[in-house]
């Protein structure tokens, strides 16, 4: 009769298994819309969490040097709230000043950019033109095209005014966020102060549904993802810092505009794995260009240069070396990230890398120590 029974149940739960699989198939509209409104509902609790993990990794570095050694009450008791409200300054801080070397910079780029299309567009049909002399089956190509050049810089003109237009569209949409923002902020705070609560809360549910031997082994995965994202988050702010000052520092050496905008900018761009370098190198050559084409080429050349270094020194060594990811891996890992995820898989690709290739190299360096005494006991016997 027993066996029979689980025979049931085991019936049951797969036809159970099967009927929701069904359902899921022919409803997955209606499905992923709710679950679209509810990633809506809960985001910015999400990022929240997301947000007081960063401020954490600053936070306990200010806990480290706030009198670590006394003994005072008073101290103590203001030691978390004293952290947080640095780790915060701290994030302000570098948001402004990046902000301060961007935004001025790229207002006046714009509006230079206004003025000068119709010249650039003129500069660049001459230049053509001349070559059309030197090179005659260029003038036979260009004719094929049927390229008409005032309706190019009219439409060119007109992008720059859109462009222009939707900034203050821009402005409104992140004025109506700024309760979502309010939110975020609020529980990263509230997480930060209470995070020895929630962790031990999180403990004891864990415990209470989840076996013995199967919690060890997800406090083992936990640790180890804590340790990457940790790691991986460190060094990439190690690399843009880095990668930021050898860009402006390169500029103003070869007397390049715009150093510190460019330089600001490849360092937060620098944030993104691999393609961020490439992204400022592209925008950089792009806003040079329009002031000075010569000089936009050699900057480009710089830049080709730089990421070499770059991506063969600069981040293996430190992104990788700190989460612990041969470089072909931290490669491999930010080309499918961000085939799969888009943006966001170029940022979590390479510390998700990680914690796969530490939980594989784990289990297999377990099971070569396992054959080993295996294979020691049998010659042995």
């Amino acid at each position: 009769m027993d066996k029979l029974g689980r025979l049931d149940r085991m019936v049951m739960k797969y036809v159970i298994l099967a009927a929701v699989f069904i359902l899921v198939i022919f409803n997955y509209q209606h499905i992923f819309a709710g679950l679209r409104e509810l990633w809506d509902i809960i985001s910015p609790v999400v990022y929240g969490f997301v947000f007081a993990y960063i401020l954490n990794l600053i936070m306990v570095m200010y806990e480290g040097f706030w009198f670590s050694e006394t003994d005072n009450e008073l101290l103590i008791r203001a030691r978390r709230p004293v952290s947080i409200l640095l780790a915060l300054i701290t994030v302000i801080i570098v948001i402004v000043l990046v902000l301060w070397l961007i935004i001025p910079q790229l207002i006046s780029l714009v509006q230079t950019l206004l003025e000068n299309l119709p010249l650039m567009v003129e500069y660049i049909q001459r230049w053509i033109e001349d070559l059309e002399e030197i090179y005659p089956q260029i003038d036979t190509l260009i004719n094929n095209l049927n390229i008409n050049w005032e309706s190019i810089a009219r439409d060119a003109a007109s992008f720059a005014n859109n462009i222009l237009g939707s900034t203050f569209t821009t402005f409104q949409l992140l004025t109506s966020s700024l309760f979502r923002l309010v939110i975020i902020l609020v529980v990263a705070i509230y997480a930060l102060f209470s995070k020895e609560k929630i962790q031990r809360q999180v403990k004891r549910v864990l415990r209470a549904y989840i076996k013995r031997d199967h919690f060890r082994r997800l406090k083992y995965v936990l640790r180890v993802t804590n340790e990457s994202f940790s790691s991986f988050i460190t060094g990439m702010l190690i690399e843009a810092i880095i990668y930021g000052s050898l860009v402006t520092v390169g500029m103003m050496i070869f007397n390049f505009p715009y150093a510190g905008m460019i330089g600001a900018l490849s360092g937060a761009l620098a944030l993104v794995p691999m393609v961020g370098a490439i992204l400022s190198a592209v925008i950089g050559t792009m806003l040079i260009f329009v002031q000075n084409p010569i000089q936009g080429l050699f900057f480009l050349l710089f830049n080709i240069v730089l990421q070499q270094l770059e991506s063969n020194a600069i981040y293996p060594r430190i992104v990788g070396g700190s989460i612990g990811l041969p470089g072909i891996w931290t490669f491999i890992a930010v080309t499918i990230g961000g085939g799969i995820l888009g943006p966001a898989g170029f940022i979590l690709g390479v510390p998700i890398a990680s914690v796969i290739y530490k939980l594989i190299r784990s289990n297999v360096e377990y099971k070569e120590h396992h054959y080993e005494l295996d294979h020691e006991s049998e010659l042995t016997f």
